[in-house]
């Protein structure tokens, strides 16, 4: 159809043509126009042949512009219709032109201020023996009514958000007949009733008060009055007595609607059972029985059925053998999606199985079918579609839906406490080796310190009470036994306060460059008499290797590997301190020293237990050298805070070698390594 060459003229016109112009019918014309301005509509006429068009005066105000103004020309004439629709209006013309018969459409016109107003178009073709010569229309301003029906609309939502946030149950009061009108399944089970004897027994909010126990009796039905007289919102705790004599802690929550005027029409009272305290495998069993029920309610009443899976807090999804056919908005929550109908059109059912049923799927489905799945409660670790693992208890169970046998699921997020659970058992493990280590450093302290100081102590009385009839030869005797037992208890000592320090977690790990090999040296030297006096031979193989670390504490480490392997190598051994770089998938980034003994070694039950505080595996030296019980764990405890490992190789007179690592000189330290945080 055309739309160039439109001649205009005014609603005068156009009655005249449609309804004459005697004197007669003026009073016509001004009902129509009344009719029209009342009725917030207008008519319009276009000619086919000639592309004239006219509107009536309604036309104009609807179009946001005034009759009495310019007429409108071939641009302005199409500009009143909005951008997006034009095509749309010019192909309804050209449907009723060629069926020649009637068209209704909704469009939108665009007023010069950039308001949109929604409008109905009736179009109607005018034939001239059989061939359309002129479409008539009429035109109704819609808007106010579509703002109206979004305004019912968004009072909807309300409801249902109320229903979805409260979950256990609700009552709705209308302020049109002073009653109750709905009670749901669930509050009616809280009340021990079915929802027809609830209404009946309760038919106003105030008359609920009776089954409040007294104490409580008086603040609930002040709540409900001022509520229902002032349109409050409420809060409020209270005991509630059932028919059975059942007390039940109570929390309420009520929620005036109110119309486009500000007049109180409805109240929706919110009502949650919190006296249940219960596992969630009772509430996954309580949910699974209230689905059955649900089920079968499906029957009678789908939309109901619907209304209350949607209100769940837990995700229901119900699957036909590789199909997902049904899932509710807290799956869809649940897995990171807008909608359930974005679950339903996923492809794949095994990407919202859990874990350990998404394997074989048809195999899921035979043991489905043979309900070996039924009621059976399974936690496990769930994906959802935006990335994220989620833990969940699912319980299942094989219904009837649409005339065909699916599998409902209920899935329950326990990721919080799943990860609460791990935490704890963490913090066992964690409290277990702090106790071990308690009782090894009493044990130390009450018999390893104990020890020296008793030899200490009777052989220097010996010397001091009899030392005037001693041999030279028996007083150095002695005095060498006292020597030996004061330098295992200053071993002891060292160790144990050094132990401590480490332990402590404000200790800070002072990180600075260091050159390794005059470090070794430096350790060799307080140990070069003990090693003399065995006639085992120390060596020092480090060159040109630097670490970053805490000088005291890798001294620390060292004298204690190095003292182990001068004492369990007999005479005419060596020990061996070496360094090398460590690779790793960015390249060098640490150190691995090596402290090797070819002494007695250790066979694999000894290896075994070597880091264990729940054993005692300290031994004599090959020449009854006693140990302090504590250096490996002293050695192990610095390396960790230094960010890097110790390990031992042993076997039985080969010797053993311990090596540890360190970072690299320039490398990178981390700043929870560098605060005394154990890595």
């Amino acid at each position: 159809m055309a739309t160039a060459a439109y001649q205009t003229f005014r609603g005068p016109a156009l009655a005249e043509k449609r309804f004459g112009s005697a004197a007669g019918d003026v009073d016509k014309t001004r009902l129509l126009a009344l009719a029209e301005s009342v009725g917030n509509m207008g008519h319009w006429y276009l000619d086919l042949a000639t592309g004239a068009v006219s509107w009536s005066d309604q036309i104009y105000r609807i179009a946001g512009r005034e009759p009495t103004g310019a007429a409108p020309n071939d641009e302005t004439c199409w500009d009143v219709v909005h951008p997006d629709d034009r095509d749309m209006v010019l192909a309804a013309f050209d449907r009723a032109s060629a069926s020649k018969s009637p068209v209704e459409f909704d469009a939108r016109l665009l007023r010069p201020s950039g308001e949109v107003r929604n409008v109905i178009i009736k179009c109607q073709p005018e034939l001239n023996d059989g061939t359309p010569v002129a479409l008539f229309g009429v035109m109704t301003d819609v808007t106010d009514a579509f703002s109206a029906i979004r305004a019912i609309q968004d009072q909807h939502e309300m409801l249902d958000l109320a229903a979805e946030l409260a979950h256990l149950g609700h009552w709705v009061w209308s302020a049109h007949n002073d009653s109750l009108t709905f009670c749901s399944e669930q509050l009616a089970r809280i009340h021990e009733l079915t929802p027809d004897v609830f209404i009946g027994r309760f038919s106003h909010p105030s008359k609920i008060a009776s089954s409040v126990e007294p104490e409580f009796r008086d603040a609930y039905r002040s709540a409900i009055a001022r509520a229902l007289s002032e349109g409050a919102s409420y809060e409020i705790e209270y005991k509630l007595e059932t028919r059975f004599a059942t007390s039940r802690h109570i929390k309420e929550i009520g929620q005036p609607i109110f119309d486009e005027h500000g007049k109180l029409i409805r109240f929706i009272g919110t009502v949650q059972d919190i006296s249940e305290v219960k596992r969630r495998e009772l509430l996954l069993k309580s949910a699974n029985d209230a689905l059955e029920t649900q089920t079968l309610a499906l029957k009678r009443s789908e939309t109901k059925f619907r209304d209350i899976v949607e209100g769940s807090l837990q995700g229901i999804v119900v699957i036909r053998r590789t199909r997902i056919v049904f899932a509710n908005s807290a799956f869809a929550r649940m897995l990171g999606v807008s909608a359930p109908e974005e679950v339903t059109g996923l492809d794949d059912v095994r990407r919202i199985l859990p874990q350990g049923m998404d394997a074989d799927i048809n195999l899921f489905w035979n043991e489905a079918l043979a309900r070996r799945l039924d009621g059976h409660v399974q936690r496990s670790l769930l994906r959802s579609i935006d990335g994220r693992s989620i833990w969940v208890d699912a319980i299942g169970k094989l219904v009837d839906w649409e005339g065909g046998p699916c599998f409902l699921m209920t899935f329950i997020d326990v990721t919080a406490r799943h990860m609460a659970d791990q935490a704890l058992v963490q913090k066992s493990r964690e409290l277990e080796e702090l106790n071990l280590q308690k009782d090894k450093l009493f044990s130390i302290i009450a018999h390893d310190l104990k020890g020296p100081f008793n030899s200490v102590l009777g052989f220097a009385g010996l010397l001091a009470s009899k030392a005037a009839n001693m041999s030279p030869e028996k007083i150095a005797e002695y005095a060498d036994i006292v020597y030996s037992a004061a330098t295992n208890v200053h071993d002891l000592l060292d160790n144990l306060l050094a132990w401590a320090s480490v332990q402590m977690r404000s200790t800070e790990v002072r990180f600075t460059s260091i050159e390794l090999k005059p470090l070794v040296d430096a350790s060799f030297y307080p140990l070069k008499a003990m090693a003399a006096e065995k006639g085992v031979a120390v060596l020092n193989d480090v060159s040109g290797i630097g670490v970053e670390g805490d000088e005291s504490m890798i001294r620390i480490v060292l004298r204690n590997l190095i003292s182990n392997g001068i004492k369990f190598t007999p005479r005419g051994g060596t020990v061996t301190v070496s360094a090398a770089l460590a690779e790793t998938a960015a390249g060098p980034a640490a150190v691995a020293v090596t402290v090797r003994d070819n002494g007695v070694g250790m066979n694999q039950e000894t290896l075994s237990e070597l880091f264990s505080f729940s054993r005692k595996v300290s031994r004599s030296g090959t020449q009854g050298e006693r140990g302090t019980g504590l250096g490996l764990f002293l050695c192990r405890d610095i390396v960790e805070r230094h960010g890097g490992v110790l390990t031992v190789e042993s076997k039985p007179g080969q010797g053993t070698a311990f090596r540890f690592t360190l970072p690299l000189r320039g490398a990178p330290v981390s700043t929870t390594l560098a605060s005394g945080t154990s890595a």
